[in-house]
This record gives structure tokens, C-alpha cells and sequence, in this order.
């Protein structure tokens, strides 16, 4: 977030008094300082919560706090927040904007506890399948998202993404059709994270790669830098986040704990179907990231493919990191998927008697919890595994492939980890000509019908 040195200044401990601004627009309402309760300030966000890399994003920010003697209903209303210090008030740094999701009372005390998230976790909801056939085909994907967007109400930045020109076709007649689902097949087939920003827009990050000297980018100046930390008591010399950039590093941080590895870079892309297609390749490492079951591949050339695979490399290539945890003073102007973090650590292997040698640690924030308001505390973390793993997306896309085909395939078996369905759901999924019969069972049969869909401890088995 671009803001000047002074505010970054303001944010350098917890002595210096702060204001959080809570406006509901709709109701032309500002909670005073005086309404907040203290300290009960909490905003999530987050670009990757997962070990495995995926470049999808879309995962929806959660802002808490309590009120006190708040009379108004204001459940489903618009809520937009802020924070700025006595010396700052004219440049308040935006932290949040989103809808009101639940009001709880706390027991017989005039407080309330309102629970916000941003825009995507309701209208990701909205139901698109109209919208979809509603759609001129062929459509490139440039029109199709803006359309979309357009549709469900959510404006998005303004951007160019890798595939935009990439023309779709009409490969399904679906009965159902998630937006959320949609919005994560675009972001996944250009290679960004989606994020809802905190001026309420829909945004798409490309992360960088990390330079040879450990320093991460495209952040001009790292925290803690020189332009956010001036040098004081106990800072040790580092260099800057790109050559040549003198810095100096802050020691004080509350706890620091990293893995030794680094998320190796993908340097091979693949883009299938299903495990049982080969695909289309770019790259010639080992280290392979795979998109599968996509809903705006289906039923393209392998020309068309390559062109897609080429395209999306940059953005996934390159990207190494190391999985870490951190807690310190909070700095609201720092983002999940544009900032990184450095901090002046012992290098003990280097360090004898009592020569103390320090080096730099730099990481990215995927994910950052800010809680207080006077005391504002930051943690940030980065989940990742060593190698890229594979994994299967959408289960809704793989069903409605399953429809476009008119009926089961023979041999498919699908790994679901983050999406659950009640049986009712599945079946109103897969209901329509061809559809298979879906049965609960502990255990495979010995013969199973192949126009039966099993469930089993939560496998989807299509035989």
C-alpha cells in the first residue's frame, strides 16, 4: 500500500495514540471511538492457506470487532474501516470494506460482536448458471470475466491478464454454477491469487520471484527497512530489497520461526483433464505445477493449450519462499501478496564465542492476522511444502464434465480435501440425462454398478 514515511513512522511502536474510523455508508453512520470496545479488533486476510501452491487466491477477508450501545440493525449493511494517528488523520490507511455478516450480543451487556467479510464470500455464492447460457459464444476471456464481474456486482481493477485473448467456447449447459467457482477458473488458469482489496475491488497479485541476495520483490523497500525502520538502538546493516539499495534492518520483532527449506520454484506447468490425460507441458523441470479439470479448457486443441501453458509460466515460475511464522508490531499498510518481511536473525553457524554473526531472513506474507487497535500486533505466516504436489480442483467442474459427456466415465477417482457436499447437493449436481445413481457406502463393493456414483469417507469414486 502506497503511503508516505510519515504514517509508516506512526506505526513504529504502540506509544502513539490511534483511531479507528468504522463507517456504515448506508446507514450515514460513524461509530465513535468511544463506542469501541478495547482492543477487540481483528482482520484476517489471506492469498494461501494451504501447504501445496496454488495460484488461485480468492479467499475472503474477515474483520471483527465489538461495539457498544450500537442500536441500529446493521446486519448486511456495508461497512468500511480505517485507522490513523493524531498526526495522520488526513491519511488514514483503508484496512477494510466489506458486508456486514453477523451481529452477536454478548450476553446481557449492551456490546455487540459484528463479524464483516468482503464481497466475495457472499456473492461468490451467487447462483450463475442463467448468466452462463446467457453468454454470445465464442466469447474470449476478457469479455467473459467483465460480463461476470458485471453480473454479480463486484468491480474489478483494472488489468491485462495473460489469457484474456484466449477465445471460449460453449462446452456446458450446466444446472448449477457457482460464481465463486467461475472467478477461481480464471484466476487459475492466468497463474494470479484473487483478492478482494480494501477499497472493496477485485484484484489479481502476481508474486515475484526472490533475487540471488535473499531479497524479496516487487517491494521497493522491505520491512523492516530503512524507510520504515530508521536506524536506532539495537538495528544491525542489511542490504536492500534490490542491489545497490542501502537499508538498515530492525532486530525487534516479538517471534521469528521458519522452515530451513525453501518451497522449491515450479519450473515445469501442466495442463490435463484428468490423471488419465497426458496434457500439454511447459517447462522441463521435475518440480511440476498442474492444473486439472479447469473449466475453460475443456475441449481445446493442443495448439491452444500450448499457447495457455506458455502464457501462464511466468506468473508460477520462479516463485520460492520460505514457510514461516511471525509475530510484531502491527503496520497496517502492509498486504498479503505485495509485501514481504525481513528481519536481522543469529547465524549460528557462522557465529563462535562471542562473535555474533547476523543475517538476513526475507519472507513473503501470504497470510496476516492484525488484532488491537493502541497495542496493534501483527502476525504473518507463509504454509508450503518443499515440492509441488498435485491436486485436484473443483469438484463441480469435474461433475459437470462427467454431464457434458453424457454420463459417467469409466476409472475416475477424485480426492476431495476442501469442498463438501451433502448427498441432496451431489444429486442436484449430477440430476439430468446420463446421471448416475449416488450411494453412501463404507466400503467399495465388490461389484460395483458403473452407473453408480459412490461415496466413501470423502472420495468421490466414479466407476
Amino acid at each position: 500500500m502506497e503511503v508516505t514515511d510519515k504514517v509508516k513512522s506512526q506505526y513504529h511502536g504502540n506509544s502513539i495514540h490511534k483511531n479507528l474510523l468504522i463507517e456504515i455508508p448506508e446507514l450515514e453512520m460513524t461509530v465513535s471511538n468511544n463506542q469501541i470496545c478495547c482492543e477487540s479488533m481483528k482482520l484476517r486476510e489471506s492469498i494461501l492457506e494451504v501447504d501445496n501452491i496454488e495460484f488461485v487466491g480468492c479467499i475472503a477477508s474477515v474483520f471483527q470487532i465489538q461495539l457498544e450501545n450500537l442500536l441500529d440493525n446493521v446486519k448486511g449493511k456495508q461497512i468500511r474501516v480505517s485507522i490513523s494517528t493524531e498526526d495522520t488523520q488526513d491519511e488514514p490507511v483503508t484496512l477494510f470494506n466489506g458486508i456486514i455478516d453477523s451481529v452477536i450480543m454478548q450476553g446481557n451487556k449492551q456490546i455487540k460482536e459484528i463479524v464483516a467479510y468482503d464481497q466475495l464470500y457472499d456473492k461468490g455464492k451467487t447462483e450463475v448458471s442463467t448468466w452462463y447460457k446467457s453468454l454470445t459464444f465464442p466469447v474470449t476471456l476478457k469479455d467473459l470475466r467483465d460480463s461476470l464481474f458485471n453480473y454479480i456486482g463486484i468491480i474489478q481493477v483494472e488489468t491485462q491478464l495473460p489469457n484474456d485473448g484466449v477465445e471460449i467456447k460453449k462446452e456446458y449447459n450446466p444446472n448449477s454454477l457457482r460464481a465463486l467457482s467461475v472467478i477461481k477458473a480464471i484466476c487459475q488458469i492466468n497463474g494470479v491469487f484473487g483478492i478482494i482489496n480494501r477499497q472493496g475491488k477485485f484484484e489479481y497479485r502476481i508474486l515475484g520471484g526472490i533475487e540471488e541476495d535473499g531479497c524479496p520483490y516487487p517491494s521497493e523497500v522491505l520491512f523492516p527497512g530503512a524507510d520504515v525502520f530508521p536506524a536506532g538502538p539495537g538495528a544491525f546493516p542489511q542490504t536492500g530489497s534490490r542491489a545497490g539499495t542501502e537499508a538498515t534492518g530492525f532486530a525487534f520483532y516479538r517471534s521469528v520461526s521458519y522452515e530451513e527449506f525453501k518451497v522449491k520454484p515450479v519450473d515445469r506447468l501442466t495442463i490435463r483433464q484428468s490423471e488419465e490425460d497426458g496434457g500439454v507441458s511447459c517447462g522441463t523441470g521435475t518440480n511440476n505445477y498442474i492444473i486439472q479439470g479447469n473449466m475453460f479448457t475443456y475441449g481445446l486443441a493442443e495448439d491452444a493449450l500450448a499457447a495457455i501453458a506458455e502464457n501462464i509460466y511466468p506468473n508460477v515460475q520462479g516463485f520460492a519462499y520460505h514457510p514461516f511464522t511471525a509475530e510484531n508490531n502491527g503496520l497496517p499498510f502492509l498486504e498479503c501478496g505485495l509485501d514481504a518481511v525481513s528481519y536481522m536473525m543469529v547465524d549460528w553457524e557462522n557465529s563462535s564465542g562471542g562473535d555474533i554473526v547476523y543475517e538476513e531472513k526475507s519472507f513473503y506474507i501470504l497470510n496476516r492476522e492484525l488484532q488491537g487497535i493502541q497495542g496493534l500486533k501483527d502476525s504473518y505466516s507463509a504454509r508450503g511444502e518443499e515440492y509441488q504436489t498435485e491436486f485436484i480442483t473443483d469438484l463441480q467442474t469435474q461433475i459437470d464434465i462427467l454431464k457434458k459427456n453424457g454420463g459417467p466415465s469409466q476409472n475416475v477417482q477424485t480426492q476431495i480435501e476442501d469442498y463438501t457436499y451433502s448427498k441432496d447437493e451431489i444429486d442436484r449436481m449430477v440430476s439430468g440425462s446420463g446421471a448416475a445413481n449416488i450411494v453412501s457406502v463404507s466400503v467399495m463393493p465388490a461389484d460395483p454398478d458403473f452407473n453408480t456414483l459412490y461415496l466413501i469417507q470423502g472420495e468421490v469414486v466414479v466407476e
